[in-house]
């Protein structure tokens, strides 16, 4: 499923401000869709999201300081609330946010059953 996705103002960031900055843009851009969705139809939309992403700034370095910040900003207008859910926990997983990702392990840890079962 391609969804259209609003343009970048720049794909090419060399610095972390530029990332910071990058990454607060795609927040502000894509926050609409992602609050019209549930945890899991968030994770699917993430993961379009940075699919594109990695392709618009063909840098692998950048992404990676890109995306945990993103995913950060996102979980921050989102909700920032406890982890309910395995998509949830896969989000706030990769959260540039140490709370983010230690809410998901706790969640992980607690579920351990359910999660190893839909695997």
């Amino acid at each position: 499923m391609q969804t259209s996705r609003p343009p970048l103002e720049s794909p090419h960031v060399t610095t972390l401000g530029e990332a910071e900055r990058l990454s607060t843009e795609l927040a502000t851009r894509w926050l609409g869709m992602f609050a019209a969705k549930d945890w899991r139809g968030r994770l699917e939309l993430l993961n379009q999201v940075h699919e594109q992403l990695q392709e618009d700034l063909h840098d692998l370095e950048l992404y990676s300081a890109v995306s945990p910040l993103f995913i950060r900003k996102l979980i921050e207008r989102l909700s920032n609330g406890p982890v309910h859910s395995l998509a949830q926990a896969h989000i706030y997983a990769n959260s540039e946010d140490e709370g983010h990702r230690r809410a998901a392990g706790e969640w992980l840890a607690a579920h351990k059953s359910a999660v190893i079962s839909r695997h």
